[in-house]
């Protein structure tokens, strides 16, 4: 338990403009589930520069500010990719790993024309807040999900305290063009941060914002697509983000065994693959991540970045 913590409850999660918002609505928080191996990563653009070095040492190679004009198919079958400086790359498998970028890259090659669930990129904003003078939350500090206030929020460098939104209800969806989206900080900022004051009532809110506002990849059901395409050799590890970077490992061997597996002759649309876990006792099916798949009604809709 956090000291600083106040454990009234607010739920649900409401607009600034709302007359009742930070009001409590009755009793107090009953308890919480605690994972104590659990962890995050501070500096992202660090480690994914960490896992490039990793590839590289192991034969990967990378292409930085290139970008793909065009995918190369003949006879339904992937041949290759051209870039925008006109160099061409044969090769019979694709996988569309642009993140934000995801569905450009998939109308491409025409691989959403049979899909059910797609992705759309949708702008995000984080807040960065000091944290409460004389609590050290860079150190003491957890990740917390709080669905009461409708924010997550984990220690950020600096003693600050990083707080992004659960997507409630109350909040409206920024779907934008992911080549052409505003970086400027909104009222999202202050909404996020007046709703973690009202766990954290010493929390001081300053009067210049600071944080981060970029994109994440989201599929209709906020799930990911580990999946083939209508498109013989075209792939897809997509509609990821906010949660997928920490199963980058396993994603990874996912998608490798898939592609295996469909290059095989084996039909995954029909008989999907069963991915055996390699650290837990557990087969995973993986027509759960299937672009054919209908939505998943479990679905939190929501991530933590």
């Amino acid at each position: 338990m956090l000291p600083i913590y106040d454990l009234k409850c607010f739920a649900p999660a409401k607009s600034v403009d709302d007359e009742a918002f930070g009001l409590p609505t009755g009793g107090e928080l009953g308890g919480g589930v605690y994972f104590p191996t659990a962890g995050y990563v501070t500096d992202p653009q660090l480690s994914a520069h960490n896992l490039q070095r990793a590839a590289e040492a192991n034969g990967g190679a990378f292409r930085f500010n290139s970008e793909v004009t065009s995918i190369l198919v003949k006879s339904g079958r992937i041949q290759g990719v051209t870039l925008r400086d006109g160099s061409q790359f044969s090769t019979p498998i694709v996988v569309n790993v642009a993140g934000p970028h995801s569905s450009k890259i998939n109308k491409l090659v025409s691989a959403d024309k049979d899909m059910r669930i797609t992705t759309r990129a949708l702008r995000q904003e984080v807040a960065h807040i000091p944290a409460p003078q004389g609590f050290d939350f860079e150190n003491r500090g957890l990740v917390v999900s709080d669905n009461d206030i409708g924010v997550y929020c984990r220690p950020e460098t600096g003693n600050h305290i990083l707080a992004g939104s659960e997507d409630p209800e109350c909040d409206p969806h920024d779907w934008v063009d992911a080549d052409d989206f505003s970086r400027d900080f909104t009222e999202q900022w202050t909404t996020q941060a007046l709703r973690l004051g009202q766990r954290i009532p010493e929390l001081a809110i300053p009067s210049r914002m600071r944080g981060v506002v970029d994109l994440y990849d989201v599929t209709e059901d906020w799930l990911p697509i580990y999946d083939r395409s209508a498109v013989d050799g075209f792939y897809m590890a997509c509609g990821t983000s906010g949660n997928q970077f920490k199963n980058a490992p396993v994603a990874g061997r996912l998608m490798s065994a898939l592609i295996d597996y469909c290059e095989s002759g084996n039909n995954h649309d029909q008989v999907p693959l069963q991915f055996t876990l390699g650290n837990v006792d557990h087969v995973l099916d993986t027509s759960t991540m299937s672009r054919l798949r209908e939505i998943n009604p479990e679905s939190s809709f929501s991530v933590l970045g």
